[in-house]
């Protein structure tokens, strides 16, 4: 028999978006679901790095106890005296209206995306809300094998639109961004390996189901600077993240990026690197990338040397500084076939490439031309290396 509809717990003054009710889809297959296994959570395995606790498992079988009972009949009324809940919160649980435990969203969220092929995951923007109860949803490797991860990674993402600033700024088409998304991302991974400037708030520590990331840089507030941070956007886009320069210190060029799970996703997984560590004092677990082909390699070598490198002011070479990864840079660079050596040897803190071997690699992004890459070609020009 049906139930008049209870009065509802939000208060009148309250203009919050909240949670509408299930849809007769939504209530069909959540039916389905606690009439089984109220036990089974295995839909939580289709994501990568899911954050729930156990107050979310709790609320998660209390929403199912009220389903069950619901499906059997009882008034909310008995429901919420079997349960020890106000009957308007049982009424609210059955409907979905104003209220949705987490667990229960993640539920509906899988059933749109489906199961993922073994060792990939579903990876959502953010976490879900009732002003986006079905956030954006990407497929990731949960661990790097093969450079066809990055590959396959890479091509669901639609297309760079024409007008994007960066390709106006460059003088390059979206045709180009397209033939070229793989090197833009793997330039992307090596400016975040880089530590010029960089940090990286993690939301998760003050959020139990979100761990988003955001990339903030701070660089000299030199026009060189601007061109780098503009491509480095241009490569944000390329896997849907969007980014934009902010009201800088003086002096400074300041950029940040939405937060994302994408974001910590390339951290943890792409970079090997475990919550709070930094590649300032934790190197890279990235063996994956040495057999990678040798143009993505060298546009991450490209956005490394973007943010850490430099030419020595006598024109002998060019080097990257960094504590815990010259020894990973240096092999990254003996797979194109570049020499160099660390320095100094028994304590490296950064990786020399002589001007020549610089020159014909490429280490800076022509595209950019930043100073670095104007240094490089300057002084090649006054040895005689260029014509």
């Amino acid at each position: 028999m049906p139930q008049p509809e209870l009065p509802s717990l939000r208060n009148s003054k309250d203009t919050r978006t909240r949670w509408s009710e299930f849809s007769e889809q939504e209530h069909s297959a959540l039916a389905k679901k606690f009439l089984g296994d109220l036990q089974d959570l295995d839909f939580i395995e289709y994501f990568w790095n899911p954050l729930y606790d156990m107050a979310d498992v709790l609320q998660y079988q209390r929403v199912a106890e009220v389903w069950r009972r619901r499906l059997a009949g009882l008034t909310f009324q008995k429901v919420g005296n079997d349960l020890g809940l106000d009957p308007r919160k049982a009424c609210a649980l059955a409907s979905g209206k104003n209220l949705r435990p987490h667990l229960l969203q993640m539920y509906l969220i899988s059933l749109r995306l489906g199961r993922p092929k073994g060792g990939w995951g579903w990876v959502l923007e953010r976490a879900p809300k009732p002003t986006n109860p079905f956030p954006r949803a990407f497929l990731v490797p949960t661990e790097i094998r093969l450079y066809q991860d990055v590959r396959e990674f890479i091509e669901q993402f639609p297309p760079i639109q024409e007008n994007h600033p960066a390709l106006k700024l460059f003088g390059l088409s979206a045709s180009w961004a397209g033939v070229h998304k793989l090197e833009l991302f793997g330039f992307l991974l090596g400016f975040l390996i880089g530590d010029a400037g960089k940090y990286f708030p993690e939301y998760g520590r003050n959020s139990r189901h979100n761990a988003t990331s955001s990339l903030n840089t701070n660089m000299k507030g030199i026009a060189s600077n601007r061109r780098i941070l503009t491509y480095v956007q241009l490569c944000l886009n390329v896997i849907g993240i969007q980014s934009h320069q902010i009201v800088p210190a003086p002096g400074t060029t300041r950029w940040t990026s939405e937060s994302s799970n994408l974001l910590t996703w390339i951290f943890r997984v792409c970079l090997g690197l475990r919550s709070g560590e930094r590649t300032s004092r934790n190197p890279v677990k990235m063996e994956w990338l040495l057999d990678c082909p040798r143009e993505f390699l060298r546009a991450v070598l490209q956005g490394i040397a973007e943010s850490d490198g430099s030419v020595r002011k006598n024109g002998y070479y060019a080097e990257i500084a960094s504590v815990p990864n010259a020894v990973f840079f240096q092999r990254v660079l003996s797979v194109v076939g570049t020499p160099s050596r660390i320095h100094p040897k028994q304590s490296p803190r950064q990786v020399r490439i002589n001007l020549e071997s610089a020159v014909r690699l490429l280490l800076f992004n022509p595209i950019i031309n930043s100073y670095r890459f104007r240094s490089l070609m300057a002084h090649a020009h006054r040895r005689g290396i260029l014509a």
